[in-house]
């Protein structure tokens, strides 16, 4: 079989502002390891990369039996994003993974919220900012601020944090004039937090066995910021350890039963990963859901810890993708 791994390069205004150019890097490191785990199970496997300005040229030349899409512009480069799933599906390709509407989305916090909420799925309280003049209207402290477009954690920091309503114009108006983009606050959620990670599998959806982020003793927030997860110089890098997670039958259930109905309810294919954190009371809401989430067999990423504790290799955990992309077309 022949796979074409498609992945994009970082946008223009990462060259510009190379502030958060690390995370955008990330998806060609990921096209390799995927590339290599493809060859792993006999397939002949080539990196395929788009800039903005070749989506088209670069798609349409494509001559594959699938393309395996690791496409993940977000934020101001969304209409990039969009304009590849059109060539994509303009050219008739068989891809894995989202579906434009799935992707866009999930892509936006804002959006994710609503449909959250319309499909009676649990998440923090929430308000969205687009002018930062907005009444505050939230009343759950303390808020975490994010920016709605972006991924990665861009934008997630311990200053974005909010102890009262003075604290939370400050920290939207901050973010409204760095981003240029919408944001939202929700309430900061101070329990257990999880990666779930999902596969359709030929005998149906498989939620994985849960990986948690354990925060190190003496981390002032319990929180995954940008500096900690992209910036080894940052004191705040490796503040958190991922494992699997000690589940009572109950929350075992309980997050396996929300997160096979968000899987449905909001169209995902193929594979996500959802984050869920916890209030004190061990209630899960939804934080972030994850439609195109990065593959790697990095140790310490929640994804890894799951299929492993399933007895997957990553390799094998790829070709699952394959085959689940291979029975939704019929090929």
């Amino acid at each position: 079989m022949n796979i074409a791994v498609l992945y994009n390069k970082p946008s223009l205004r990462f060259m510009a502002d190379p502030t958060h150019k690390e995370a955008e890097e990330d998806t060609e490191h990921s096209a390799k390891e995927v590339a290599e785990a493809l060859r792993k199970k006999c397939a002949e496997a080539r990196i395929v990369p788009v800039t903005e300005h070749t989506i088209s040229s670069v798609i349409k030349s494509i001559r594959t039996d699938l393309v395996f899409n690791l496409i993940e512009w977000t934020g101001m480069d969304i209409p990039y994003e969009m304009a590849a799933f059109d060539a994509l599906n303009g050219a008739g390709l068989h891809y894995t993974g989202a579906t434009k509407e799935n992707y866009r989305d999930t892509s936006d916090k804002i959006i994710t919220k609503r449909l959250c909420r319309t499909h009676g799925l649990p998440t923090a309280p929430w308000q969205e900012f687009r002018t930062g003049n907005e009444a505050i209207t939230i009343t759950s402290y303390p808020v975490l601020v994010k920016v709605s477009g972006e991924h990665s954690s861009v934008g997630i920091a311990t200053d974005a944090i909010a102890r009262n309503g003075r604290e939370l114009r400050v920290v939207v108006n901050k973010r409204l004039r760095t981003f240029q983009q919408p944001v939202l606050a929700e309430t900061f959620l101070t329990g257990r937090e999880f990666q779930v990670t999902l596969l359709q599998k030929k005998d149906g959806l498989d939620v994985l066995p849960p990986a948690e982020i354990l925060y190190t003793p003496g981390t002032d927030v319990p929180l995954l910021t940008y500096e900690s997860r992209w910036n080894e110089r940052h004191a705040d890098y490796k503040n958190s350890d991922v494992v699997l997670a000690e589940l009572d039958t109950s929350l075992a259930d309980t997050l396996d039963i929300l997160c096979s109905k968000a899987f449905t309810a909001l169209g995902f294919r193929d594979y996500a990963r959802f984050d869920v954190r916890c209030d004190e009371k061990d209630h899960p809401y939804f934080l972030e859901l994850n439609s195109n989430p990065g593959l790697s067999h990095d140790p310490d990423y929640g994804m890894t810890v799951s299929y492993q504790a399933a007895g997957m290799t990553f390799a094998d955990f790829v070709w699952e993708i394959v085959r689940s992309t291979l029975k939704r077309y019929g090929t």
